[in-house]
């Protein structure tokens, strides 16, 4: 019977390395690009998001959609971190 001698591959780390490092700068500029929208519109809706308290409290939106408020309040939170470093200079 014939004897098998496995396959083996060999893959030289230097030039995944090599891959990696060229690839960073150009994927943290793609994350640069695709967070700042994101950062726009979170900092205007935490920006304008509290002009509709009022006019809910007026309504007594408040006391029957106590849930529904306090996840607009919390939706509120959130766009204030994630908006917090909008146009600030680099």
């Amino acid at each position: 019977m014939d004897r098998v001698e496995p396959v083996t591959m060999s893959v030289r780390s230097t030039s995944l390395t090599h891959a990696a490092t060229e690839s960073l700068p150009a994927l943290q500029t793609l994350a640069e690009l695709a967070a700042r929208p994101v950062r726009f519109v979170a900092f205007w809706v935490a920006t304008l998001l509290p002009f509709t308290y009022l006019p809910l409290l007026a309504a007594g939106a408040v006391t029957t959609h106590r849930v529904a408020f306090a996840g607009l309040i919390g939706l509120n939170a959130v766009a204030f971190v994630v908006g917090h470093g909008y146009n600030r200079p680099e």
